[in-house]
């Protein structure tokens, strides 16, 4: 396996986890003592029970969609503008 199959592959595998999944993997990440440093920059994770903005909720909204989301967003975002507002090229 090449570095990059293995890049692509840990995004995929993250893109399918669901949050309490998410928020282990990142509690394993952070404990570990090499994997620590990756993790340094991230934003500090709200606490628990720490109500999330709401409007940093409207601004991501539900995000329901095509398994290959991730990796065709532009395209989807073009689909639905056109579907909303025409094609105004």
């Amino acid at each position: 396996m090449t570095a990059a199959f293995d890049y692509e592959d840990m995004h995929h595998l993250v893109d399918r986890l669901t949050p309490h999944q998410v928020r282990r993997l990142r509690l394993l990440v952070t404990q570990d003592e090499e994997l620590a440093q990756a993790a340094e920059g991230l934003p500090p994770r709200p606490a628990e029970g720490q109500a999330v903005p709401a409007g940093l909720l409207a601004l991501i909204g539900a995000v329901n969609g095509p398994e290959d989301l991730a990796e065709r967003h532009d395209d989807h975002i073009r689909e639905r503008m056109r579907e909303r507002f025409g094609d105004q090229a």
